[in-house]
């Protein structure tokens, strides 16, 4: 057993180059496009990070999360990320047009399966040197985050 977080050891077990034959951010028949955040391009990366805070914010104050669940530095946590990226990519098809009326209960059944994997992800602290809580969205945290969005931290 390795001290590796779980996603980096799935992402270590999968084979050579496979990252290589994804598609990039093309929409498909919904329109919405998958963030493949492993071969996300720099010049793509504001507008996706952009996306995924405005509705990572939304997410957060309709379901009511605490930032023991979700802190503000999430975007800096990996598997967060993935996970929160997820769930806004569930959404965007599951509210869709084109949906045929299931899509909203099916999203909330996606929820139900996220929810103990977020706490797994993020268990109310942080491991590496950032372990501030604020309640708000304060002037550092706004200028890491326009500073973080820049590139994609595909790594």
């Amino acid at each position: 057993m390795t001290d590796k977080p779980r996603i980096e050891e799935l992402l270590d077990s999968l084979p050579e180059g496979w990252d290589d034959q994804a598609p990039r951010r093309s929409p498909g028949m919904l329109g919405v496009a998958v963030v493949n955040w492993r071969t996300l391009e720099d010049g793509d990366a504001p507008q996706v990070w952009t996306d995924l805070r405005h509705w990572v914010t939304w997410f957060i104050r309709r379901y009511d999360l605490p930032s023991r669940k979700i802190p503000p530095c999430w975007h800096r946590h990996g598997a967060l990320v993935e996970e929160l990226s997820a769930l806004h990519t569930a959404w965007l098809v599951s509210y869709d047009a084109l949906d045929a009326g299931y899509g909203p209960i099916g999203w909330h059944e996606r929820l139900a399966a996220a929810l103990p994997r977020l706490a797994g992800w993020y268990n109310g602290e942080c491991h590496n040197g950032h372990t501030e809580l604020p309640h708000a969205i304060d002037t550092a945290i706004a200028t890491d985050w326009a500073d973080w969005i820049h590139t994609s931290h595909a790594s």
